[in-house]
């Protein structure tokens, strides 16, 4: 007869992670299966004993890692939201000598968020979700790391596009966040107002976020760049 105390067939016995990098594989296996679970449902259907399962490990280790299921989510987004932080930077310094004009800027920066939607659904729960139940301590490093990361790109903004002034750049990321939150919620319409929403006459009321967004974007450049 197997013992109750036994570790299950396919699940990590409950001992502690003694090196870093072991740690560190943990944290990066529980963030991997809820980013897969949240893909596959919803930041409401997903539970902690899901990821741990999932993940291979019992479930009271997932606690160890991240003390509360914002946590958690609030760790995903800062990983999705800072490695496109990484691929858009790339994208504007890699784009070519033709001149950045509004448009131009818009286009490539809503472009760039048209595959990201794990991040914009996320981005638009910042706010009224993943910062409502975490600790000072995981909020203070979130904002630190965004504070550095929105002046170092707020400042290729500035150094590429002529029209933005001294501080635009980093005021131009947050105009930016306020519109994914904006659009990404329209954009994310339940069943049945989907239903609704595919008659012909209700078109206007249909929002395609990536257009929306370049759209949005490039009349708030052309009003900065007309000054």
């Amino acid at each position: 007869m197997v013992s109750d105390t036994e570790p299950r067939a396919g699940r990590e016995a409950p001992r502690r992670a003694l090196r870093d990098e072991d740690k560190e594989a943990r944290r990066r296996r529980l963030l991997s299966e809820a980013l897969g679970l949240y893909q596959e449902t919803s930041y409401g259907a997903v539970k902690m004993a899901d990821v741990a399962e999932r993940a291979g490990l019992a479930k009271g280790t997932v606690f160890l890692y991240f003390p509360t299921k914002e946590a958690l989510f609030l760790a995903l987004l800062e990983d999705l939201l800072f490695a496109w932080f990484e691929r858009l930077e790339g994208r504007l310094l890699q784009a070519g000598d033709a001149p950045w004009t509004g448009p131009r800027l818009a286009r490539e920066v809503a472009q760039s968020l048209s595959g990201e939607l794990p991040l914009t659904r996320l981005l638009a729960m910042l706010q009224t979700v993943l910062e409502q139940n975490v600790t000072e301590e995981q909020t203070r490093r979130f904002k630190e790391r965004l504070l550095e990361a929105m002046a170092r790109i707020g400042a290729t903004l500035e150094a590429l596009v002529p029209f933005l002034r001294p501080g635009e750049g980093p005021r131009l990321l947050l105009h930016l966040h306020a519109l994914v939150t904006g659009l990404r919620q329209m954009a994310d319409v339940a069943p049945v107002a989907r239903a609704v929403l595919a008659a012909p006459h209700m078109a206007p009321l249909r929002i395609d976020f990536t257009a929306e967004l370049t759209q949005a974007l490039t009349t708030l450049l052309r009003g900065l760049e007309a000054r």
